[in-house]
């Protein structure tokens, strides 16, 4: 199992700073230090391995911010750790923006596997801020969590073009909407799950 994850952990490195395209089996092969034969033994074609590597990067995501969130005591901190959260992965030498909007992209939506992982990926993160929501509140919003979810994906492009400062202004007119206390996020630690 170790040469599969050398393979994921370098092709996951590779796509993430440079894009799927940008990026052939052969330079991931030669990176890896492995054969083309082991390449494909554990892995038959580019877009398995496109698929691994998300699937992977959703597991590690989610068990990091699920982590996080637990961490704290209340539904107001939970969801405050939502977004300290993204501003620490910003902030981070391994932040290269979301890799599922890219994959969407790059792959215009085919094949329907790759967007199929995407769209999970955000119904997750939707969900969690959704569960939160409605510890806090007492009734499931929906419509509030959509709007958190799309804001974090806004700050995570605007963190990508711009740095991760860019999403101040964005964090500084929604947290009053959400009923948070509006003190800069925090950026202070380790985003360890990037790590391949």
């Amino acid at each position: 199992m170790a040469k599969r994850d050398d393979i994921l952990a370098t092709a996951t490195r590779l796509f993430g700073e440079h894009g799927y395209h940008a990026v052939g089996v052969d330079r991931i092969r030669d990176e890896a230090g492995v054969s083309k034969m082991t390449l494909y033994h554990h892995f038959p074609g580019k877009e398995a391995l496109v698929e691994a590597v998300l699937e992977q990067r959703h597991e590690r995501f989610m068990a990091s911010l699920g982590a996080a969130v637990e961490s704290v005591g209340t539904a107001e901190a939970r969801l405050r750790a939502v977004f300290d959260w993204h501003a620490r992965w910003f902030a981070s030498e391994r932040f290269h923006g979301c890799m599922f909007l890219k994959a969407t992209e790059e792959y215009a939506r085919e094949p329907e596997t790759l967007l199929a992982l995407s769209r999970r990926h955000k119904a997750a993160v939707k969900s969690l801020v959704e569960d939160i929501l409605a510890e806090w509140r007492g009734e499931a919003v929906p419509q509030l969590a959509r709007l958190v979810q799309v804001t974090l994906d806004g700050m995570i492009v605007n963190a990508y073009l711009f740095g991760p400062d860019a999403v101040d202004d964005a964090w500084a007119a929604l947290a009053p909407l959400l009923g948070l206390d509006a003190r800069s996020l925090d950026r202070e630690g380790e985003a360890d799950w990037t790590r391949p």
